[in-house]
């Protein structure tokens, strides 16, 4: 029997599996992933960014989390993991609700976040390309950036894998039930994995898994396509630029990665590209904000999936006490999951080998929020 098993080898998976193996070398854990080559993953499509201007104390000290191994990278996954690109340019949040934007920023820097209020005249001054037209003010980061999500991930799983975590290549198709607990997941080979822990790390495919063991949740993959330009300039010195009405744009080689998520489309596994999306609704709102983009050149147009939680838009990590003990899920992460995986990795790891957080509470972003259908929110920029 082993101790833990895991579904899913994304970034959750082998976040999870690598703190599991740093707080008992002993335990036996085995990864179970139907897609090694991460064909359809979330994570190698992901922006990269880190960021610490959230409203919610969790998500802020997550991330916080995240920035401290970032900085001793090689120390804790290994000196031959591999470059994480990390860009400190910094972050920084704009919209016309200036009261929000303020009031979060009250909830950071008592979080020991190191940012600043920027009123619009201040914005125009240190960033003469945005334009302020109908901001309130901003919000900047310096110690916030972004990384190659590709990178991490490959460390973390090569990190997991050297401490004895196992890779199998099969998917997880049912489990079974036995009180309040999972006793067997069962595969698509046939084969039974008994186990005395659960994690439900799947992604996009962790709902369907849940629910599979009598835990439904309100999780649904989300198209977000993501837009590559080109134009005649340089501003490789932005920061990761994010404002109220979903534009994120950031620097990327010699031109610019930008996104617009559009959060009424459908749910459901849809990888297609709207061709015509970025020249009605990403090209208007890119020009507005920066207009020295009045003219520029698509370079290419990629999607990817959000495993989108329509609750409230945050994570749902841990058990169902009294029903799953032992089944225990992180998923719903509506965008943050990079930023937010090597949190959720020792968050899980203190819940089965402890049985209770020990470093961030995340009780708030638990399962009893959906049985309760209490939402827990961000405030302003998502």
């Amino acid at each position: 029997m082993r101790d833990v098993v895991i579904a899913g080898a994304g970034i959750m998976g082998c976040a999870t599996a690598a703190h599991l193996l740093c707080a008992d070398p002993g335990l036996d854990v085995t990864i179970i992933e139907p897609d090694p080559g991460y064909g359809l993953a979330s994570t190698p499509r992901a922006s990269g960014g880190v960021r610490q201007m959230y409203s919610c104390p969790e998500n802020i000290e997550m991330s916080r989390y995240t920035l401290a191994i970032i900085h001793r990278w090689r120390e804790f996954a290994g000196h031959e993991a591999p470059d994480l690109l990390w860009r400190q340019n910094g972050y920084l949040l704009i919209d016309g609700d200036s009261e929000t934007l303020q009031r979060n920023l009250a909830v950071q820097t008592a979080h020991g976040v190191r940012a600043e209020w920027l009123e619009p005249e201040d914005l125009a001054a240190r960033f003469p390309q945005l334009s302020v037209r109908g901001l309130g003010g901003g919000v900047f980061s310096a110690d916030d950036g972004w990384l190659d999500p590709y990178s991490m991930l490959r460390g973390l799983l090569a990190m997991a894998r050297r401490l004895g975590a196992r890779l199998r290549k099969d998917r997880v198709v049912d489990f079974e039930i036995a009180g309040s607990g999972v006793r067997a997941v069962v595969l698509e080979s046939g084969e039974r994995l008994m186990a005395h822990a659960f994690v439900d790390a799947a992604g996009c495919w962790a709902a369907e898994l849940a629910a599979r063991a009598g835990m439904p949740v309100p999780v649904e993959p989300m198209r977000r396509m993501e837009h590559q330009v080109e134009f005649a300039g340089d501003l490789s010195f932005l920061p990761f630029v994010k404002d109220g009405a979903g534009l994120a744009v950031r620097p990327q080689g010699d031109g610019l990665t930008v996104g617009l998520v559009d959060f009424g489309h459908p749910g459901g596994f849809d990888l297609t590209i709207d061709h015509g999306y970025f020249e009605r609704r990403v090209w208007p709102a890119l020009a507005h904000r920066i207009p020295v983009l009045d003219w520029l050149r698509l370079r290419a147009t990629t999607a990817g999936l959000y495993d989108q939680n329509r609750l409230d838009g945050n994570m749902i990590i841990g058990n169902w006490p009294g029903r799953l003990d032992n089944f225990y899920i992180a998923c719903g992460f509506s965008g943050h999951g990079l930023m937010h995986a090597p949190a959720v990795g020792r968050a899980l790891t203190e819940l089965i080998v402890h049985g209770e957080y020990k470093t961030i509470d995340l009780a708030r972003l638990g399962y009893q929020r959906v049985l309760d259908r209490t939402p827990y929110r961000e405030r302003g920029v998502r």
